[in-house]
């Protein structure tokens, strides 16, 4: 979570020779121990570091991790406050929002620097867990009522699986940004069928967007093509609503035509590095080209299910413009009849403070099936 800034720190110290390698893994480590772990001695943290060093790489390099970790340990506390230095450049500023320099670079240009910066601070912080109650019944065992109906911020300490409730389907976890997409999207396409209306969860697995569609009352049909999420999708549908109806991909052409297909495409999960730090150093740049092939293929294939005057629904976990609003643009000319209806972008740092999503509303105005 906090690389970045302890590649930073680290390199703002060892200005003359940037350590590399093993070397420079093991004194992240020891840096982030004496920063963020306050009860302990930093005395202590300095010389295991610095003896493991010793072993692995030999007599010099552990001279030097010693003076840097000393050197750390004496600004400890101005380290945990670090500000951003007014003059640096962009590079040190991705540092500083502990971001990869491409994926500063992008959301910049996107978003602009006051964006991205709040972004980044927003991302730093551990993200809440939210629950998906299926009643108010006994709500107070839930946590504190959230924005969305029955959803609840979880206050609860201990593992969700052994909460009350939890093996017997009453609840589920779900990001409160997901909840929103999930009774947005409810509420606009019932407008238009009312609530028993039929839904292709194409990209389904978890499940966290079928089972919320289940309980508002919509009759779902899902799938997925990952074969190990495919098995995560079973055993919480089963849990949680078996009402639900799961189907393999190779079934989909005996499927008839819905009035809503919502497609969650993979994507680089750029908006839920808070929630998996590891993300943001895992993706790479050009990984995005091909998602974005992905992500039309599955538009393409989710418009042909999608009834005359139905919806199709478009979402991403990514805060990137190149899987949002820039792909809507290469869409829509090969969805006929594609009229859009509504958009949302959520973030961490605005209201209701969870997820980064893109998504995007779309009927179908043709005479198509």
């Amino acid at each position: 979570r906090y690389k970045g800034r302890l590649e930073l720190i680290i390199d703002s110290i060892a200005l003359k020779k940037k350590p590399s390698g093993g070397l420079r893994k093991t004194l992240l480590i020891g840096a982030y121990q004496i920063i963020a772990q306050e009860k302990v001695e930093p005395a202590w943290i300095v010389s295991e570091t610095v003896d493991l060093i010793k072993r692995k790489e030999g007599q010099a390099p552990a001279k030097f991790a010693n003076a840097l970790l000393r050197r750390v340990a004496d600004h400890a506390k101005e380290w945990r406050a670090m500000e951003l230095n007014p003059a640096a450049k962009e590079d040190e500023i991705a540092d500083f929002c502990s971001l990869p320099f491409w994926l500063y670079k992008r959301l910049s240009k996107s978003h602009g620097r006051d964006w991205v910066m709040a972004y980044a601070k927003a991302s730093l912080e551990r993200p809440v867990t939210w629950i998906r109650a299926k009643d108010s019944a006994d709500a107070s065992k839930w946590g504190e009522p959230g924005p969305v109906s029955q959803s609840y911020r979880a206050t609860e300490k201990g593992a969700i699986p052994e909460r009350a409730g939890f093996k017997e389907g009453r609840f589920f976890v779900q990001d409160i940004s997901g909840q929103f997409l999930v009774s947005e999207i409810c509420r606009e396409v019932a407008a238009r069928y009312g609530e028993k209306f039929t839904v292709l969860d194409l990209c389904a697995a978890p499940g966290g967007k079928s089972l919320g569609l289940s309980w508002n009352g919509a009759q779902v049909t899902a799938t997925d093509k990952d074969e190990r999420r495919f098995m995560m999708l079973r055993e919480n549908i089963k849990r949680v609503a078996p009402e639900v109806q799961i189907i393999e991909k190779k079934q989909l052409p005996g499927l008839p035509a819905q009035h809503l297909v919502w497609v969650d495409a993979p994507c680089t999960g750029s908006g839920i590095i808070r929630r998996h730090p590891d993300i943001r150093w895992l993706r790479r740049e050009e990984d995005i080209a091909k998602l974005n092939s992905v992500q039309k293929s599955l538009c393409v294939e989710g418009w042909g299910k999608v009834k005359s005057e139905g919806f199709l629904a478009y979402t991403v976990c990514s805060v990137l413009a190149e899987e949002g609003p820039l792909l809507l643009e290469k869409i829509l000319p090969r969805l006929p009849g594609a009229q859009v209806v509504k958009k949302w972008f959520l973030v961490p740092q605005e209201s209701p403070h969870g997820d980064g999503f893109w998504g995007v509303l779309i009927q179908k105005k043709s005479n198509d099936v």
